[in-house]
């Protein structure tokens, strides 16, 4: 920040201020009569001090250093208002109260992350989450609604997050989703960490961000245990080949772009395209599939359909 005070001057002090509580100047007293003791003179108050007028912030230097700690407060309340953006914590506030199902899921600890999923294998709900992580909107669907879908939907039991690479975007597209499988070749855990620190350094798309030597880099941030057989990985066409018909996949399923989650369960399959936008959008897809829908009884006193009676032949 650029010093506000002139260097050939030093700031000019203003005039000294009377403390706090002095009293005015009293009023002349009214003429006393000649035998009348004199008044005894009012005690003098000495004059602040140089250092208590800078205390009270008269040096337009302190000025600025005091406005340079207010902004930095400002960021660290904003930092703090984006981390809790990311980790969730405004998305779980949005959510409103959940129905109750008619038949709540069995509580069970989730499954540990196999590669690309997370949570109980015999969930009744399926989430799958079709993204390219060049694609913002897939890195903004994941940090807004993640963390609110793991807590509400995938700690209790009833739903499984399955993510699906459709990678159209560009080279750097596939190779980011290689790399997160390379990752989960030796750790599946590896894979989703691997995959969160790719949507925190995306930017731009086909722009280097995803170049070889970052996704190296991003394995060691990840814990990927061996960077040799990471890299070797890279070079393997299998790889390539699976995110590319994982790819082909999705396309013949139409999807057609990202993010598009298919949710499938007792109540049937719903598709969301695009950015959910809302919490409440997102969860109510995934209560829609949650519990089938109660089948209507026949009305009393309504006859049983039959067979229709088959014509006679022709004589």
């Amino acid at each position: 920040m650029t010093d506000p005070t002139p260097p050939d001057r030093e700031p000019r002090v203003p005039d000294a201020e009377p403390a706090a509580g002095a009293a005015p100047d009293a009023p002349p007293a009214p003429d006393a009569p000649p035998d009348a003791p004199p008044a005894p003179p009012a005690p003098e108050i000495p004059a602040p001090p140089e250092a208590a007028m800078e205390a009270r912030g008269s040096d337009p230097r302190r000025l600025a250093a005091l406005g340079y700690l207010g902004a930095l407060v400002l960021g660290a309340v904003l930092g703090a208002a984006g981390l809790a953006l990311a980790t969730g914590a405004i998305a779980g506030a949005l959510r409103a109260p959940t129905p109750v199902p008619t038949e709540a899921p069995s509580a069970g600890p989730t499954e540990p992350p196999v590669g690309n999923a997370i949570g109980r294998l015999d969930a009744p709900v399926t989430i799958e989450v079709w993204a390219d992580y060049q694609c913002p909107f897939c890195r903004l669907e994941d940090l807004l609604f993640g963390g609110a879908t793991d807590r509400e939907y995938v700690a209790p039991g009833i739903a499984r997050v399955v993510y699906r690479d459709f990678a159209f975007l560009g080279q750097e597209s596939i190779d980011a989703a290689v790399a997160a499988r390379c990752a989960g070749a030796q750790d599946p855990a590896a894979q989703l960490r691997y995959r969160d620190a790719l949507y925190t350094f995306q930017q731009g798309e086909n722009q280097g961000r995803f170049a070889r030597a970052n996704l190296v880099q991003v394995a060691g941030i990840a814990a990927v245990p061996s960077e040799a057989a990471f890299t070797a990985c890279l070079d393997d066409p299998a790889v390539a080949k699976a995110v590319a018909d994982e790819t082909t996949e999705g396309r013949n399923g139409g999807i057609t772009s990202t993010p598009t989650i298919r949710l499938r369960g007792p109540g049937g399959e719903r598709v969301l395209t695009g950015f959910s936008q809302t919490w409440p959008k997102l969860r109510d897809a995934i209560e829609a599939v949650r519990v089938a829908a109660p089948v209507s009884p026949t009305p009393e006193g309504s006859p049983a359909p039959t067979a229709s009676a088959s014509p006679s032949p022709a004589p």
